[in-house]
């Protein structure tokens, strides 16, 4: 706990940069081949058990909804830094945070566009699902809402911002791996995403989340280097 403190502490301070290990490496090659076994062989049935087992549920509808509560301690801490007590010991989770919000924004929608996926469910529209049409299937470069489900934009969100806090507390890690797996079990549970568009958005919020902290490291080390 003390080293976890300690850690925190530099990192909030002065960040390090998070370099892509072999275990890293191995980790995201792990989560994009688990995300094409779920594609083909486990979405569609998982998908229909979901929807037999449907019914009301509010545990799952809360953690469907995990994204909005890291957003809200996000901004909570943006804010928190311009007061004089807070502003230079935020400073860089405040930039990293803005920083972050914006690049996983906009992966998250090009990327739905990207892969155009169809849904597991039918929500708006008549929109083409796996459970009222009999269809899964990738439409790639579309615009229309109908084929974006992969990858969730909540489990993308979740992981990048969870991991972000993760990174600079650790200290309380079990906090934040409970809210990155409670948004697989409350998106999945709710039918909301196939289990490939969640696997596919947790993999690619973390990956976003590392390079935007490596990213700002370096511009911070540079700018420092730049200025002596």
């Amino acid at each position: 706990m003390k080293l976890a403190k300690q850690q925190a502490a530099s990192h909030f301070t002065s960040p390090i940069p998070t370099p892509f290990s072999p275990v890293i490496i191995s980790a995201y090659l792990l989560a994009g081949m688990a995300t094409l076994l779920s594609i083909v062989y486990f979405d569609r049935s998982i998908a229909e058990f979901m929807h037999q087992q449907s019914r009301s549920n509010l545990m799952f509808e809360g953690f469907s909804k995990i994204p909005l509560m890291l957003e809200i301690i996000a901004a909570t801490i943006v804010l928190m830094s311009f007061s004089k007590r807070y502003q230079t010991r935020l400073f860089h989770i405040r930039q990293i945070i803005i920083l972050l919000a914006i690049f996983a924004s906009i992966i998250r929608v090009g990327a739905k566009v990207l892969f155009g996926r169809t849904w597991p469910e039918t929500w708006t529209n008549d929109n083409l699902s796996w459970i009222s049409h009999g269809v899964e299937s990738f439409h790639p470069f579309s615009l229309s809402n109908s084929f974006h489900s992969f990858p969730s934009g909540h489990a993308l969100l979740t992981f990048a911002f969870a991991s972000l806090f993760w990174y600079f507390t650790p200290q309380f890690r079990l906090l934040w791996i409970f809210c990155m797996a409670a948004v697989i079990i409350g998106q999945l549970g709710q039918n909301y995403h196939f289990l490939g568009d969640l696997l596919a958005g947790a993999a690619i919020g973390t990956l976003v989340c590392q390079l935007t902290i490596n990213g700002y490291v370096h511009y911070f080390l540079a700018q420092k280097k730049a200025q002596n």
